[in-house]
């Protein structure tokens, strides 16, 4: 029998280890060469199958995880000097909604009602009252189906006029952010999805009154988790705790 150690008894001695098969697991004997094992096989102790699903549970997060998030459009709007009324836009990108428009006010110019943040956008621009949209930026760059991390600066018309509307859309993504006028410029952070291919678009909704939102500091950028990837995550969470509690039920039955 491999790994089992044979000795025969020197004569007259009694019969090691009694007769039959011993309460050790693996170890039998037959008549006349008793067998002799060192040592029970032993449970795998509680502590490795802790290890073990905490190894398992930072698999799972490492495949849900994205490995890097790539910054796709970046515009911080402070390559052009305020004031610029009816702005056209820049390199990342283009005023849209004409007869609507933008403005692109700030720091130097005589509109600059955040000051420190450079240049930003007032989304209701300077070509007259009643026009719906009030003003639009659409980038230049189209984006595929996925998941993406939108991240912006937006606050109120800082002007006392009365609450604007914005829709953020990009693909089949849309959704609306309301400001009113004494709201500060702060972040918005949106994690979205979308299905269809599309341009990124910020579109005031009118009628316009040459007073808008102020829009700064756009990014966009990979790296949600995909839909998938948290269901399989939990998934295998479940399963770990599962082994556990089971693990843990036979340990204290045996005690």
């Amino acid at each position: 029998m491999t790994g089992v150690a044979k000795s025969r008894n020197k004569a007259g001695d009694p019969p090691v280890g009694g007769s039959g098969r011993s309460g050790f697991a693996g170890t039998e004997r037959s008549e006349g060469c008793p067998l002799n094992i060192s040592s029970e096989k032993k449970a795998f102790p509680l502590r490795n199958w802790t290890l073990l699903a905490g190894a398992g549970a930072l698999a799972l997060l490492s495949a849900a995880a994205p490995a890097s998030a790539a910054i796709l459009l970046s515009d911080n709007f402070d390559a052009t000097a305020a004031d610029v009324l009816n702005w056209s836009g820049d390199t990342t990108f283009t005023s849209t909604s004409a007869p609507g428009s933008v403005d692109l006010i700030g720091a130097g110019g005589a509109f600059d009602f955040y000051p420190g943040n450079g240049s930003y956008v007032d989304l209701d621009g300077s070509t007259g009252g009643g026009h719906d949209p009030a003003g639009e930026l659409t980038s230049n760059a189209t984006f595929g189906p996925g998941n993406y991390t939108l991240t912006f600066l937006l606050g109120g018309n800082h002007r006392g006029a009365p609450a604007d509307t914005t829709q953020v859309s990009l693909g089949s993504f849309s959704t609306t952010l309301v400001r009113n006028s004494g709201d500060p410029l702060s972040t918005v952070t949106l994690h979205l999805t979308t299905t269809t291919s599309g341009q990124l678009r910020f579109t005031e909704q009118g009628p316009s009154d040459n007073i808008g939102s102020i829009l700064d500091n756009v990014i966009l950028s990979t790296g949600v988790p995909e839909p998938t990837s948290w269901a399989l995550m939990l998934i295998g969470f479940g399963g770990l705790g599962a082994m556990l509690r089971t693990r843990r039920a036979r340990g204290m039955a045996a005690a």
